[in-house]
């Protein structure tokens, strides 16, 4: 019962949050933003506590989305002060990264992937981080001094997405399985039209700014509610 109590009034916040993104930086909406995430991280920690049978999965989840927490927040500090900007956008970038370490280890670990397998989805992200940055001129994006670490987070970031997709087949659809996927899915897209907005030019809209986050909450509250499903 909390577990949708918070879920529904952490849909409520996030949205509110992503309608006010849309005016920008400032202290004001990082703190909207802190509660936001915050609620999503509440409402994997009541599916936890439905469903404790999955008390690993849910556990390395949890541990993600604490570091996409703290991520959301560099990132908006890198707004609101800006002599500090690149420190804070490294910083973001590595907050995430690490995040999807947990989640394509909770996946992994949950279904026992065998390691071949693991191996080649890790082999077909390196080369999607690696394209990323290549084909940075086709995209009309400018990396600049972040093409390393672009490259490195594209590629973790495929892999969970990759491996959550794979987990949906193996699982034979269950339906933790899928809602990982498709909030895995949610999440890369929220990046690509973060990636314009950061390192694009023209593509930082209100509306832009709006699909980012809109994406991003609706790929995390995914991935949380993963936890109630999973066996």
């Amino acid at each position: 019962m909390f577990y949708y109590i918070v879920l529904g009034v952490g849909i409520v916040v996030s949205f509110i949050f992503c309608y006010r993104r849309r005016l920008g930086f400032s202290l004001e909406n990082l703190i909207f933003k802190s509660i936001s995430s915050l609620c999503f991280l509440m409402s994997a920690v009541f599916a936890l506590i439905h469903n404790s049978d999955a008390y690993i999965y849910g556990s390395l989840i949890l541990m993600g989305g604490s570091l996409g927490l703290v991520g959301d927040i560099m990132l908006d500090l890198k707004g609101v002060y800006k002599q500090h900007e690149k420190t804070y956008l490294k910083g973001g970038f590595i907050f995430f990264l690490v995040g999807h370490i947990f989640y394509t280890g909770a996946v992994i670990y949950s279904l026992k992937i065998q390691w071949w397998i693991a191996l080649i989805a890790a082999a077909v992200s390196i080369i999607i981080g690696i394209a990323t940055v290549a084909m940075a001129n086709v995209m009309k994006v400018h990396y600049g001094a972040y093409r390393r670490i672009v490259a490195i987070y594209v590629a973790f970031l495929a892999m969970t997405m990759i491996i959550s997709i794979v987990a949906a087949f193996l699982s034979d659809f269950q339906k933790g399985y899928i809602l990982m996927a498709v909030g895995a899915v949610l999440f890369l897209l929220s990046d690509v039209v973060l990636s314009n907005t950061f390192f694009g030019r023209g593509k930082d809209k209100k509306h832009h700014l709006f699909i980012n986050h809109f994406l991003y909450y609706a790929g995390q509250y995914l991935i949380a509610s993963s936890i109630m499903f999973v066996k």
